[in-house]
């Protein structure tokens, strides 16, 4: 009996004992379940990271390898030079409409719409209205001579301003070779283009062909192409019937009614010819020609300064060359005038001029008066010595520089 006592109280204090402390198999599943959930965490993080830093590197990466490479295809497949010139394409045809936009924008605001009758600038034919160009802020505005072929008409221009205003204009003069003619407007008040050296002109370079016939640019024209040819002869009929050559820059920006007599330009804004509807019909190649701003701006100058018809300048400054030991005589040639006659005719400082048309030249004024008998456009037969070599060339007149 008593010992059954005492084995129940060993029962009792093992059964409290148990209470107290848990079994060692249980702390240990514990313990366990801890550490899974810290690992995981752990490589959670550890997995975010380097998910991060894979995704920079690989970004970094393959942005520098799209700026060597933008395709990342063989070079030589159809689909790489498919897919590029496409983007190419994409991405000038994007920047040429908005820079397109903002040139026409600026450069609309410097030409006018001119006509014989008022009325024709409400009308929607192209026949009868011209397209003006204002050189300067005294109000001349360079046109296609055409304009003025009316002369006991008024010549009206109107301009592209709120106040919607007509204006009367008159003829300064007109030359015959060229076919271009200046008005002028007292008063007009508008600012003309800037102009660009169009000996810089080069084959292949981005131009734009724009008009204003109405005078206004809502209904303004305009045309975008690349430079054909540049100094090209064309070879025409002069308003007085006359052979004669102009030299202008072939281009596919097409002339047209609309846009004839409006200026051509780069890309920068700035005017490197003048378009010509008449050169371009005379070209048998249905491309567009614009007279060289150059040429333009020099006959503009011109009849702005005499006010008639131009008189031919060959170009060049020098002295005369007395006969010696039985060498002809000649006029000794130090200067050329830019885009002149004798420039146009490849001639240079140091060449000695012995004859023109056979003519002799005997006095120091022997080409000026000779000059002075022919006409602007008129083809002259020009005999000179360069060093120990006689050359002979053909050179069509230009008219008269004004420096």
């Amino acid at each position: 009996m008593e010992d059954k006592n005492r084995l129940d109280r060993e029962n009792q204090i093992e059964n409290n004992s148990q209470k107290e402390h848990p079994k060692s198999g249980e702390i240990r599943y514990r313990l366990d379940q801890k550490s899974r959930i810290k690992n995981g965490a752990f490589q959670l993080i550890t997995l975010f990271i380097v998910v991060i830093v894979t995704s920079v590197t690989t970004t970094t990466y393959v942005s520098r390898k799209i700026q060597e490479n933008p395709l990342g295809i063989d070079d030589n497949s159809n689909f790489s030079q498919m897919i590029r010139k496409s983007l190419d394409n994409f991405g000038n045809a994007i920047y040429d409409r908005t820079r397109i936009r903002e040139i026409y924008n600026e450069v609309s605001l410097s030409l006018v719409g001119v006509a014989n009758n008022p009325e024709n600038f409400e009308g929607d034919s192209y026949e009868g209205v011209y397209t003006g160009v204002v050189i300067n802020s005294e109000g001349y505005i360079l046109v296609p001579y055409d304009v003025t072929t009316l002369t006991d008409s008024a010549i009206f221009v109107r301009t592209d301003r709120e106040d919607d205003r007509i204006y009367q204009a008159e003829v300064v003069g007109r030359d015959t070779a060229s076919g271009l003619a200046v008005l002028q407007v007292e008063g007009l008040g508008l600012r003309p283009p800037k102009f660009s050296d169009s000996g810089t002109v080069k084959v292949a370079q981005s131009v734009i062909a724009m008009g204003n016939p109405f005078g206004d640019s809502d209904r303004g024209t305009l045309t975008f192409g690349v430079v054909s040819t540049v100094n090209k002869a064309y070879p025409i009929l002069s308003y007085d019937n006359r052979d004669v050559k102009v030299f202008g820059i072939e281009t596919d920006a097409k002339v047209t009614p609309g846009n004839s007599g409006g200026v051509l330009l780069n890309m920068n804004g700035e005017v490197v010819g003048f378009n010509s509807l008449r050169l371009s019909s005379s070209s048998k190649s249905g491309l567009g020609a614009a007279i060289t701003a150059n040429e333009a701006r020099n006959i503009a100058r011109s009849l702005i300064n005499s006010g008639e018809d131009l008189v031919p300048f060959i170009g060049v400054y020098g002295d005369l060359v007395p006969e010696v030991e039985g060498e002809e005589s000649g006029f000794y040639v130090q200067r050329i005038a830019p885009e002149g006659t004798a420039d146009r005719a490849g001639l240079r400082p140091t060449d000695i001029i012995l004859s023109i048309d056979s003519v002799p030249i005997e006095t120091s004024t022997t080409i000026e008066e000779y000059i002075k008998t022919r006409k602007v456009g008129d083809v002259v037969k020009i005999r000179f010595r360069r060093v120990s070599e006689i050359i002979e060339v053909d050179a069509t007149l230009y008219g008269t520089s004004v420096e």
